[in-house]
């Protein structure tokens, strides 16, 4: 027991021992099956052990083709284990000839945890949710009800992530950053990326509340990081998906990947399409009523929208040799929209008596072109686990926007009001260098460093024309006050250094974080600039306890430094009135905002139901904490809302999650989320205690059909001025798989079906009260296919040669029963 507890703390913290080299040493190769579907079983670990004492030579996690590969290892007898959750354990004798410098293990088939019962199968199944040290994982593919969809809705499936109702993503109420494979998303902001990438093509969603400082510090709530699937073993591989839903949405894309010898060429395309209806409402009690008498003001809208977008990537592996891999890829996108909205405003005394009221219609439309290069470098040597990479990204995002307003005014009693005609034009180009290089070597038997330095340049140029109509002279003109151009840059410059080891049971890992940030910014306009500059250090800690005499708990604790540095949108000196009565603007005097966070897991993994209980408490604290601001001037009557640093945000929390396997086809996982959140400042004051709860359900029927309920409820959140009220929804889908290793797969699911969710918040300040209600399409049926093909052989584009080495069969008398999660690793 006690050396498989130094096994888990090894691979936790890649603290990876170096086996015994010298001159006969050799290198070992292998892959991991799945022995029913033949597919590659990626993030397995396994391990090299001495037949003696079972002590631990070396060890690694299988990569997603499968393979794995031990460098240097002396000859003589050995013991190789590989183990991963929902697969009985593969035991196998391993023996290292001289003067054989590679050595062919063999393709070894993991066997699914579950039996073959007369004519009835309990299938195993990749779990749909994980704790590893650092971060949640979420398997995209059990998220039935979000097929045919983007990322956007396989994030709704991942609970403490809100997506409102205009998808703007937040983790715990927090902003935070999108990363696409390990790296910051190219394509502008996370709603933005998030409404490129197909559903289909996601693999697993990874949550990092805390990010370690190997990450950039941007984003209070922390990182969400989207892992795409991809498959470079040798043979080609074939992906098509098409969907319609009601309400008209289209989608459609298709992946492809080949593989011949060192290359590896991969490419992907996706189109979408969809309409949607929006209704909103407001009901606006002014304590101070304005100079017209205006005590009670209310908004009736109605908008129609239509969105699409197409686009592509296509890119290339080559493997230079067994230690370096070089990867290019280049990527294009057009998103297209338009929307018009109506909004019916009226205008009460304090008898809530008619004084006027007015008819509001809103139109625009916008196109948005994007491209993105990137260059990948990977080396690695001899020595175990000693790893170099390098990156360069470049994006260019443009947009255009045309917009025209139109305000008509009357009185009470009908006589005509002054009325309002507005066209605006927007021009924008924002471009991104991303610049980053990471190394990685063992230390000693158990200790891992990590040092890496990163340059991240963004560069926003914004040219604005709002011209007034002039009922006098007929004419358009322009408005200097709603005109901007403006230009924006940051420049971050960061560095990080991580030691990882482990002492007996207990994992740590210690680094830090300097970042330098220069945020420069010009309003041609207004002849404004902001210019600012900040030095910060983010430290981060990590500790894993693993608790004696039982590997099927641990113990979590970490803490990390956060940053949200105000955005593009939020520093410009923008002001939109698109709604008259409520417009926002920037502020270019925004500060930083830091926040610590601490966080402490338990997990247990209970091997006889096979069911997973992961229990935690956390506390973050951010300083000048940026939120919104709602101020009313009581002499117009209009209300300017804007980003400030307004308060200091504390939040205790409490989470708590279980997989529970009700039968072997049936499992519910349960996430509970409990929160106090305190804000507090000069003008700020604000409590609440609010929590949420997330149900998912997965039923796997006869015949090759699942079928997936997800519920989920948030109760009301504080914010500056009042409370984000509560949230609710229910989906639903089922999938049915056909054709030999289920090529062929159709899914129906129904979006929320009780047509409960909406966005409402309620606003008190001693100038006002506002209750604010906004609903969108949400209810949809939605039909999906998903076709794929491919063939796999290592000796696809080859002749045939003789076989290095024979491959063995592994002895069933020697698996075991006892499953656990994938551990985790710093």
């Amino acid at each position: 027991m006690l050396k498989r507890l130094l096994l888990s703390a090894l691979l936790c913290y890649a603290g990876t021992a170096i086996a015994q080299t010298g001159p006969n040493s050799a290198k070992l190769v292998g892959k991991a099956l799945d022995a029913v579907t033949g597919k590659p079983v990626e993030y397995a670990s396994v391990v090299l052990l001495h037949p003696q004492d079972s002590s631990v030579v070396t060890g690694m996690y299988t990569q997603a083709s499968g393979d794995f590969t031990f460098n240097k290892v002396a000859e003589g007898n050995y013991v190789l284990r590989i183990t991963f959750m929902g697969y009985d354990k593969l035991v196998k004798a391993v023996k290292v000839v001289p003067d054989k410098p590679t050595q062919f293990i063999g393709t070894l088939r993991l066997q699914p945890a579950g039996k073959v019962l007369a004519t009835v199968e309990i299938k195993s199944e990749k779990p749909a949710f994980s704790m590893q040290i650092d971060r949640q994982v979420f398997d995209a593919g059990s998220m039935i009800t979000a097929e045919g969809g983007t990322g956007t809705d396989v994030l709704k499936n991942v609970p403490s992530i809100d997506v409102d109702i205009d998808d703007n993503i937040t983790l715990r109420g927090k902003s935070v950053t999108i990363y696409v494979d390990g790296k910051p998303s190219p394509f502008g902001d996370a709603k933005t990326a998030l409404q490129m990438i197909p559903a289909s093509t996601i693999d697993r969603v990874e949550v990092i509340n805390n990010p370690s400082a190997k990450f950039e510090a941007q984003g209070g709530g922390g990182i969400i990081n989207i892992v795409l699937k991809k498959d470079k073993a040798i043979g080609y591989n074939v992906m098509f998906s098409t969907g319609v839903a009601t309400r008209g949405q289209l989608t459609g894309n298709a992946n492809a990947n080949l593989r011949i010898r060192k290359f590896n060429f991969f490419a992907n395309y996706n189109g979408r399409y969809e309409r949607t209806t929006g209704s909103g409402y407001s009901n606006r009690q002014n304590l101070i009523a304005d100079s017209a008498g205006t005590a009670f003001f209310t908004q009736d809208s109605r908008n129609k929208n239509s969105n699409g977008g197409n686009g592509g990537r296509i890119g290339l592996d080559y493997f230079l040799d067994d230690y370096n891999t070089f990867t290019i890829a280049q990527g294009l996108n057009l998103n297209t929209g338009n929307s018009a909205d109506d909004i019916m405003l009226d205008y009460l005394d304090a008898k809530r008596l008619a004084i006027k009221n007015g008819e509001r219609h809103n139109s625009s439309d916008y196109r948005s072109p994007n491209n993105n290069t990137s260059l990948n470098f990977r080396h690695t040597t001899d020595k175990q686990n000693e790893e170099w990479t390098a990156y360069i990204s470049y994006s260019n995002n443009k947009s255009r926007n045309n917009s025209n307003y139109s305000t008509l005014y009357k009185f009470a009693n009908g006589t005509p009001d002054d009325n309002d005609i507005q066209r605006n034009v927007g021009n924008s180009q924002n471009q991104f260098w991303n610049i980053q290089t990471d190394y990685t070597t063992p230390i000693g038997k158990k200790g891992k460093f990590e040092t890496g330095a990163k340059v991240t340049l963004r560069s926003n140029d914004n040219d604005y024309l709002a011209e007034l109509f002039n009922q006098t002279s007929q004419q358009f003109e322009q408005s200097q006050s709603l005109s901007n151009t403006y230009y924006y840059k940051e420049d971050i410059y960061g560095g990080y250094f991580n030691f990882s080891n482990a002492i007996g049971n207990l994992g740590y890992q210690v680094g830090a974080r300097v970042e330098q940030a220069y945020l420069h910014g010009f309003s041609y306009t207004r002849d404004t600039s902001v210019n600012n500059r900040f030095l910060n250090v983010f430290p981060s800690v990590f500790l894993k306890y693993n608790l004696p005499h039982n590997e099927n708990q641990s113990l979590i604790f970490n803490y990390s430094t956060r940053v949200d540095r105000p955005g593009f949108d939020q520093l410009l000196p923008y002001v939109n009135n698109s709604d008259p009565q409520n417009i926002r603007v920037g502020n270019p005097e925004l500060k930083p905002s830091l926040t610590h966070k601490f966080e402490a897991n338990y997990s247990r993994y209970f091997p006889n139901t096979k069911d997973y209980l992961s229990t935690g408490v956390y506390y973050s604290q951010a300083n000048d904490d940026i939120d919104r601001i709602s101020l009313l001037d009581t002499t117009t009557g209009v209300t300017t809302t804007r980003p400030m640093n307004l308060a200091t945000d504390k939040d205790w929390g409490a989470n708590f999650t279980y997989n529970l396997h009700i039968i072997p086809r049936w499992n519910v996982t349960t996430n509970l989320n409990m929160e106090y959140s305190k804000l507090t400042g000069a003008n700020v004051n604000n409590e609440y205690v609010t929590y949420g709860i997330t149900v998912n359900s997965n039923v796997r029927l006869p015949g090759k059909v699942s079928m997936q309920v997800n519920g989920h409820y948030r109760s009301p959140r504080v914010q500056p001025q009042g409370t984000f009220k509560a949230m609710n929804g229910v989906d639903m889908g089922i999938r049915k798989e056909m054709l030999k290793n289920n090529a062929l797969a159709i899914s129906l699911n129904i979006t929320d079906v009780l047509n409960t969710q909406n966005y409402s918040s309620h606003y008190e300040t001693e100038a006002f009260i506002q209750d604010y209600t906004r609903k969108r399409t949400t209810r949809f049926i939605r039909l999906n296919i998903r076709y794929r093909f491919g063939k796999m052989d290592p000796d696809m584009f080859r002749k045939k040669k003789k076989q290095e080495g024979p491959e063995e069969e592994v002895d069933d008398k020697d698996k075991e029963k006892d499953k656990k999660p994938a551990d985790s690793r710093l």
